[in-house]
């Protein structure tokens, strides 16, 4: 019973902690946060006490109400890792700084706070990962992570300015931000969510953000597993609503074996040819972001279907071998 409340109390810890950075600037009474976490008046200020004087969450008691310190950082709870879970943060961290196109110095501090709660032996790897990344602290790059990691966390609403690659001129409104996602293919950083205007859902590369300012205004983000099911159906980030199309791939039977022991998609079946080569079939929602996966395999790979990607491919072959004639 003891653990039992034990866990119950910090579950209503990390809700009050909730309730002041959904709305940064809104006072908020002992009573009115009670009635919100479904507990007593009286236990809710034992609580805002504690995490006051502790400095769990920087709020302070004025005429009445609780008020967040303005410009407080939100924090979260102390996180306690298996060895084999460090390792695993420590890859997936190496994976991102490998792959991003502007270094993420949020990256350093939170691999920098980890190496000082693992075991010795691991420190170098973690020590030396942070120090790479620390660089860029004042970007402009951290300052749009930072506050699209906010916005996200706490659904609210940034005003934002973005320089698309197509256009010359900048688009300019409110983005509702769902989902950031990383992508190996241009080695970015997107954000995904909905742009008023044109009111339509747009998924956006960080790097070409030119400003982003968190607003008071909050949304209701639809379900994460909605979003991540619609990019299990595509090839990278592209999200289209149209038709899932099939690709069959045909590969040579000398990078046979490099294909197959890797997992490229969700969808993917592969089937071992006559020849020692092996043929892939899986089903995206757009063929865009594949042409250039494809083009790397140079002469190993065919495109057997659809139509459309194999003449595209086709052409891009033919242009290619157009320069060392």
């Amino acid at each position: 019973m003891v653990f039992a409340d034990a866990r119950s109390k910090a579950g209503r810890l990390l809700a009050i902690q909730r309730i002041f950075w959904r709305a940064p600037g809104r006072p908020r009474s002992s009573t009115e946060i009670a009635r919100e976490i479904g507990v007593a008046t009286r236990t809710v200020r034992k609580y805002l006490n504690e995490l006051s004087t502790t400095g769990d969450l920087p709020i302070y008691y004025d005429k009445r109400a609780w008020r967040l310190v303005e410009g407080a950082r939100m924090m979260i709870p102390p996180v306690r890792f298996f060895i084999e879970e460090a390792a695993a943060v420590y890859l997936a961290a190496r994976l991102l700084v490998q792959q991003a196109d502007e270094p993420n110095p949020a990256v350093g501090g939170a691999i920098a706070k980890l190496a000082g709660v693992i075991p010795q032996e691991l420190r170098p790897a973690f020590d030396h990962l942070a120090a790479r990344t620390g660089s860029g602290k004042d970007s402009v790059f951290a300052e749009h992570f930072r506050s699209l990691a906010f916005a996200w966390a706490t659904s609210r609403v940034i005003h934002i300015v973005y320089a698309p690659r197509t256009r010359s001129e900048t688009l300019e409104g409110s983005f509702r931000p769902y989902l950031l996602e990383p992508s190996a293919i241009g080695s970015a950083l997107y954000v995904i969510g909905r742009m008023d205007p044109p009111g339509e859902l747009r998924v956006l590369k960080a790097e070409r953000i030119v400003s982003a300012a968190v607003t008071g205004a909050t949304f209701s983000a639809p379900p994460a597993s909605e979003l991540l099911e619609r990019l299990d159906r595509s090839w990278g980030v592209w999200l289209s609503d149209q038709d899932p199309v099939e690709v069959r791939l045909r590969f040579t039977p000398g990078v046979a074996p490099r294909v197959g022991e890797t997992r490229w998609h969700p969808s993917q079946v592969l089937v071992p040819g006559p020849d020692g080569g092996v043929e892939m079939t899986l089903t995206v929602t757009s063929t865009l972001e594949l042409v250039p996966w494809v083009l790397g395999w140079g002469a190993g790979c065919e495109v057997v279907a659809p139509e459309e990607l194999r003449r595209r491919v086709a052409a891009e072959h033919r242009e290619a071998a157009g320069y060392y004639r």
